[in-house]
């Protein structure tokens, strides 16, 4: 018996219109926290700055990849490879090298 494979596992599916659920929760956390700024601060300066930094901050977790990850996966990637130990060891080569001057 024939089993048909599904294609193109790798692409996440499009649930919400044309935005995946990640980017649609992403984007639908962003307004929540504007909404309620907009609440406590109401329109003025303070509101359109925090407007443009959680916008430009969501906006960007929701859409932008490196190197084909999410940006907030490369984030936590930094953040560990920053924090973690690094061992260097030392491996003591006898050859001697002559570099040319």
């Amino acid at each position: 018996m024939r089993f048909q494979l599904p294609q193109f596992i790798e692409i996440e599916t499009k649930l919400v219109g044309p935005f995946t659920l990640k980017q649609f929760i992403w984007i639908a956390a962003g307004g929540a926290i504007l909404y309620l700024a907009f609440l406590l601060l109401g329109p003025g300066i303070w509101f359109i700055l925090i407007a443009i930094l959680v916008g430009s901050g969501t906006i960007s977790m929701a859409f932008v990849k490196i190197d084909g990850m999410p940006l907030l996966n490369y984030i936590i990637y930094a953040i560990t490879f920053t924090i973690s130990p690094k061992r260097y060891l030392f491996k003591k080569n006898s050859d001697k090298i002559d570099l040319p001057y």
